[in-house]
């Protein structure tokens, strides 16, 4: 349970609230000072995948496979935090499997946040912090908890005929993990 599949925007896992701060990975980025100097054209892109992701949120919630992958581009990729890549048949049958595994999915408070955008042409980089929320069943007796993890993307989104699509999402820091509303530690 320790890490959400990070299916990034997909599957939205988890910004978690003052979990994070400024931190160093976005602060590399370059994109602190340049969040105050955003184009027009930044804030519509930025804009228009925000929508994208919060309808995924809403997908997830509904257990809608076949709309959350249509969010991902064909060549997309997943690096999780170890270095582990997976392919968008592999990330999609993550999230089938994952899906399968929950209760319930908190569309409420779940949810994905983009930190800041850089925009160059029709690609843009977004650094994300998302929070998922879900109920899964005791190991043991199947008795539902409810766990909240948090997790930090750098996410690739390009433009296409569709839209704004998700191209490579990787890990960049895991958050914290909680149990029943109590921090957790499956070590």
């Amino acid at each position: 349970m320790r890490r959400a599949i990070a299916l990034g925007t997909v599957i939205l896992f988890a910004e978690s609230i003052s979990v994070f701060g400024a931190g160093t990975a976005l602060a590399q980025t370059g994109c602190n000072s340049h969040d105050a100097k955003r184009s027009a054209q930044e804030r519509i892109v930025q804009r228009d995948i925000q929508q994208a992701i919060d309808r995924q949120i809403e997908e997830l919630g509904a257990r809608d496979l076949v709309a959350l992958s249509r969010e991902l581009a064909q060549g997309f990729t997943l690096q999780q935090l170890d270095g582990t890549t997976l392919n968008r048949e592999q990330a999609i049958e993550g999230m089938r499997q994952q899906l399968e595994s929950v209760l319930s999915i908190d569309v409420d408070r779940s949810y994905t946040r983009i930190e800041c955008l850089a925009l160059a042409g029709n690609e843009a980089t977004v650094y994300t912090k998302q929070q998922y929320v879900r109920t899964v069943p005791d190991r043991k007796d199947g008795s539902p908890h409810e766990v909240t993890t948090s997790v930090r993307h750098r996410e690739t989104w390009v433009y296409s005929k569709d839209g704004w699509v998700s191209k490579h999402i990787q890990e960049i820091e895991q958050g914290p993990t909680y149990l029943d509303g109590e921090p957790y530690n499956e070590r």
